[in-house]
């Protein structure tokens, strides 16, 4: 399990990677990101190094939504 302290700095870094603006919604919005990463295994870092290598944004959250959904399942 990831420390709050942790949670809290890796939000931080997203936000200055990303040049969003302080709104609150906009960090509820990278902490959804960053807990639905965590649930299949990324970490922020991880998060972070897909986006930086020209992942979209859509790509990622269809990436997270494909591994919850588990394996395709046989007919």
């Amino acid at each position: 399990m990831v420390a709050a302290s942790q949670v809290s700095d890796s939000l931080e870094d997203l936000l200055a990677h990303l040049h969003e603006s302080h709104d609150v919604a906009v960090y509820a919005a990278i902490e959804r990101l960053v807990r639905a990463g965590e649930a299949i295994g990324l970490d922020a870092k991880s998060l972070l190094r897909m986006l930086d290598r020209g992942m979209s944004f859509e790509a990622l959250l269809t990436l997270i939504e494909s591994r919850m959904e588990g394996p395709p399942k046989a007919a």
